[in-house]
């Protein structure tokens, strides 16, 4: 198994203990050069414009949080969703982390056509090499 690099990944979540904590796994994965913060959907949305506008494309792969103030990750995901075309990544995958057992929750995360997966915290090396390999292949089948 050969896993691939990701360029970059960016956590969107307003506990800085976890944040603390997924970026040391990150980084112990060796998968990903650089980690970014967002602390909620609002600055997530901020960032991944800013992004675009700059011309340094998107993350790889976007870590995203249920629970957060002023826009959680759901209200992120309608937002996003409501983007043009040209301002979404369609080459980003995007995982809902959560400490939710709620199976609504769960349901209502899967069913969103812009989300890769849904899984518990908290994020391990496996979950990183999972995601590495998947961005992978969606990058060979979007750009050949």
């Amino acid at each position: 198994m050969t896993a691939a690099v990701l360029d970059t990944v960016l956590l969107v979540d307003d506990d800085k203990v976890t944040n603390l904590m997924h970026t040391r796994i990150i980084r112990r994965s060796a998968l990903a050069r650089t980690v970014d913060v967002a602390t909620d959907g609002v600055a997530a949305l901020d960032y991944l414009q800013t992004r675009l506008a700059a011309g340094q494309g998107c993350p790889d792969l976007i870590l995203l949080d249920i629970n957060m103030p002023r826009m959680d990750g759901f209200e992120f995901l309608e937002n996003y969703s409501a983007l043009p075309e040209e301002s979404r990544c369609s080459d980003t995958l995007i995982v809902m982390l959560s400490t939710s057992v709620l199976e609504a929750d769960r349901a209502r995360a899967e069913a969103h056509p812009d989300l890769h997966a849904f899984l518990n915290k908290p994020l391990t090396v496996d979950d990183m090499l999972r995601f590495a390999e998947t961005s992978a292949e969606v990058r060979d089948a979007l750009h050949g």
